[in-house]
């Protein structure tokens, strides 16, 4: 990102090495029949641009404001500890979800997901663009992937169906959640499509048998636009929160970064190959903490302060190599956002099913491993769906059929009565 300009710095207290580049443009001498055909394609593929690139950046700052509200729940609920998500995943699985979900359910979850005002239609498609733009990059690897694994013989409405195979390309498989085979089936699923990062992400037996899981996986693996000297890599101490060191391995690289001073922190921009994905390093000052840094970022701010004021700056960086596997349940850090009722057996999930349905876990399980070479991260995030009318165990009973009787062959995915009869002598 570049520097937008001093306004964007005075808003954050920002006062460093603006650049800037100035481009000239020739045109072409043409007819004018074909000037005007040009002009006026070349104005449409602008406006059509403008408008795609818009309603990805308004989906870009609502995934953004849910990343920073989830963070901040998650480091409320586990201070001090090792926290590695991917908010996108989470977004995704949910958004599937909220596909099948309707009155005051689909309001809790577009406030927390900060959806509210952009049409579920629109929404979908905005995100097949984002999806699809984020796929497109040839210099890094980035691997989305939506499953989505139901109950045989439990009936998905149609319509829920389409819209996240079309928009969300969601791949559905019917299973029996009491046999093995069907824990395998997922866990193969996140396997494969991490390459090898994420494994395990459900256990069986279930604990309870739920009526569909839906599941997001991404695998992020790039290099270093600019890799570190591998021999500058030293043992440097780290402090930890509660006042001890760690000894860790650190590297560090002497260059000019795309550089920020905020109020509290300092940042810096790491560009990936090809540079359109990068990580953005943050350093609290010795004063605040990561918790207090993000209690200060909401979706907007993100866009329009901290991204905007990022300037070209000669400077020295030193950070330490790390590897984490981190697993979290998400149910809790949601309900506290205020997506509350997807979760009670009162939830609204009539566009997914006629069977009342409710969220049972939202879990995710996350890797991120950084060196000198690049990063490599993934994510699997699960969405256990239940149904909202428990089923009791049935009391012993006795059937004794000594009297004329019915009965009905069925197909169990469509529900479709195949065959049927009645029969009033077995011995004829």
């Amino acid at each position: 990102m570049r520097a937008a300009g001093p306004s964007a710095f005075e808003s954050f207290g920002l006062n460093h090495c603006l650049q800037g580049d100035g481009l000239a443009f020739n045109a072409m001498k043409i007819s004018s029949a074909c000037r005007f055909i040009l002009a006026s394609l070349s104005a449409l593929f602008i406006i059509l641009s403008s408008l795609s690139a818009a309603a990805q950046n308004k989906l870009a700052d609502a995934d953004n404001g849910f990343a920073f509200d989830l963070l901040k729940q998650i480091a409320k609920e586990q201070p001090g500890k090792n926290i590695f998500i991917s908010p996108f995943s989470a977004a995704s699985a949910l958004q599937m979800v909220a596909n099948g979900a309707a009155g005051k359910t689909l309001t809790e979850m577009q406030d927390v997901l900060n959806t509210t005002g952009i049409e579920q239609a629109d929404l979908n498609r905005d995100c097949k663009a984002l999806n699809q733009s984020l796929a497109a990059q040839t210099n890094v690897i980035l691997e989305l992937a939506n499953g989505i694994w139901y109950q045989n013989g439990f009936r998905l409405k149609p319509g829920f169906v389409l819209e996240n195979q079309k928009f969300f390309g969601a791949v559905l498989a019917p299973v029996d959640f009491l046999s093995p085979d069907s824990a395998k089936a997922i866990n193969d699923w996140a396997d494969t499509k991490t390459h090898g990062k994420i494994q395990n992400v459900v256990s069986f037996p279930f604990e309870s048998p739920p009526k569909l899981i839906l599941a997001n996986a991404i695998y992020f693996k790039g290099k270093w636009e600019d890799p570190f000297d591998k021999s500058l890599t030293l043992p440097r101490d780290f402090h930890l929160p509660d006042g001890n060191i760690n000894n860790v391995p650190m590297m560090a690289k002497h260059k000019s970064f795309e550089y920020q001073e905020g109020d509290g922190f300092q940042a810096v921009e790491l560009p990936y190959a090809g540079g359109q994905l990068q990580m953005i390093l943050f350093l609290p000052a010795t004063n605040s903490n990561p918790q207090q840094l993000i209690g200060n970022f909401s979706g907007k701010t993100w866009r329009d302060n901290v991204l905007s004021s990022f300037s070209r700056c000669e400077g020295s960086l030193v950070f330490p190599k790390f590897k984490l596997d981190y697993d979290v349940i998400l149910n809790d850090p949601l309900k506290a956002m205020g997506m509350q009722g997807a979760f009670s057996g009162d939830a609204d999930f009539s566009m997914m099913a006629d069977q009342p349905l409710f969220i049972g876990e939202v879990k995710q399980k996350s890797y991120v491993a950084v060196d000198e070479e690049g990063t490599e991260a993934a994510a699997v995030t699960t969405i256990n769906m239940f149904g909202a009318a428990m089923e009791r165990p049935l009391k012993s009973f006795e059937m004794i059929v000594d009297r004329p009787f019915l009965f009905v062959i069925t197909d169990t995915q469509s529900q479709a009565i195949l065959f049927m009869g009645i029969v009033n002598d077995p011995a004829q």
